[in-house]
């Protein structure tokens, strides 16, 4: 149970990071190879965990995790108007 909490609790941290990336890498349009590269640069980040950590928590756990957090993140954003140039009401 404590090396599921550290794995989320690890995963958690990691949406400040997404937060920049996703602001690095936005231009108008190409959504979805937008999202394809935020999710490909974590991903390769994760393979340098030790394979026996990768391994217990699974690669496709944590894809699947940083696809929703990105979703979930640039539709907060393009609600507030960051993305856009004025809020959704």
């Amino acid at each position: 149970m404590l090396d599921y909490l550290k794995f989320v609790v690890a995963l958690i941290s990691i949406v400040p990071s997404l937060i920049g990336i996703i602001k690095a890498v936005e231009l108008p349009g190409s959504g979805a190879d937008k999202a394809a590269t935020v999710t490909g640069l974590v991903v390769e980040a994760f393979k340098i965990v030790p394979p026996e950590i990768v391994k217990q928590i699974g690669l496709d756990k944590v894809e699947s995790y940083v696809r929703k957090a990105i979703e979930l993140v640039v539709n907060f954003l393009n609600k507030v108007g960051v993305f856009n140039a004025r809020p959704v009401s």
